[in-house]
């Protein structure tokens, strides 16, 4: 009995130890069946693991390249070239004002009584040929006097603007001016006008005559007024200081520089400019 006994344990223990080891040998298997899986399963797709953050490539991490400089400065001989043009141009602007200077004081010694009287001619004319312009219009007077002149009637509007004159000024000055030996333009006699020089006194002090000056201005106002048709050519005015000839075109003729010849002082007749 109890040998059996003892069989009977001995071959339940026998049975319990083969059932636990086809466990083990099963368990096993499956785990190393099973590894491959669980590894697959926790590496992500390629696609959906996070990028690191990309390194800029090397061109665009390179700094642009910077235009070119400018120059800072001008060349020695740009300096040079600008400073010399800049004191000819104060050198002329300084010239221009001693001549305009001269031409005051040499028309102030013609008789006050001469003078006054021609102001009031050439005055009167110019109103008159102002109040035209105002009626008909500037384009009107500015067809017509222009080629008295030798300018467009573009250049002739262009410059009673910038010069902010009455159209009987600019015709007065650009009478003289095209009648004088003198080194002076209508602009420069336009402004000495305003600064309160009376035309009479500015028409003495370029050695004209002024009862021909009167003359020559009113031949100028009627044709702006369209009384007469332009010639291309202004009214002539005589006197020490006239031009030799005036042509066709004031702007045409090239003036003599001032103070050629020797001043005189005659009543009635303007005075020439001293050099």
């Amino acid at each position: 009995m109890r040998t059996f006994t003892r069989l009977s344990i001995a071959a339940m223990l026998v049975v319990a130890l083969a059932t636990a080891g086809t466990a083990g040998a099963a368990g096993s298997a499956d785990q190393a069946q099973g590894k491959p899986a669980v590894e697959s399963q926790s590496k992500a797709p390629a696609g959906s693991q996070s990028k690191a953050p990309s390194q800029p490539s090397a061109e665009s991490s390179a700094p642009a390249p910077s235009a070119p400089a400018e120059q800072g400065s001008q060349s020695p001989a740009a300096q040079a070239s600008v400073a010399a043009q800049a004191q000819a141009d104060a050198e002329a602007k300084a010239e221009a004002r001693k001549t305009l200077e001269r031409i005051k004081e040499r028309g102030a010694k013609v008789s006050s009584t001469t003078r006054a009287k021609a102001e009031s001619r050439i005055e009167a004319v110019a109103t008159k040929t102002s109040e035209d312009a105002a009626v008909h219009g500037s384009s009107a007077i500015a067809t017509r006097l222009s080629g008295e002149f030798g300018m467009s009637a573009d250049q002739l509007t262009a410059e009673r603007e910038a010069l902010g004159c009455s159209w009987g000024d600019l015709m007065v000055a650009h009478s003289l001016d095209a009648n004088t030996s003198t080194d002076v333009t209508a602009a420069q006699l336009v402004q000495l006008h305003k600064e309160g020089t009376g035309w009479g006194q500015i028409a003495a002090g370029l050695g004209l005559r002024l009862g021909q000056v009167v003359s020559a201005v009113q031949a100028e106002g009627r044709v702006a007024a369209g009384l007469a048709k332009p010639d291309g050519k202004v009214a002539a005015i005589r006197g020490d200081g006239a031009r030799a000839s005036v042509g066709a075109g004031a702007a045409a003729s090239a003036a003599v520089p001032a103070g050629s010849a020797s001043a005189t002082a005659q009543t009635g007749v303007g005075v020439k400019i001293k050099p």
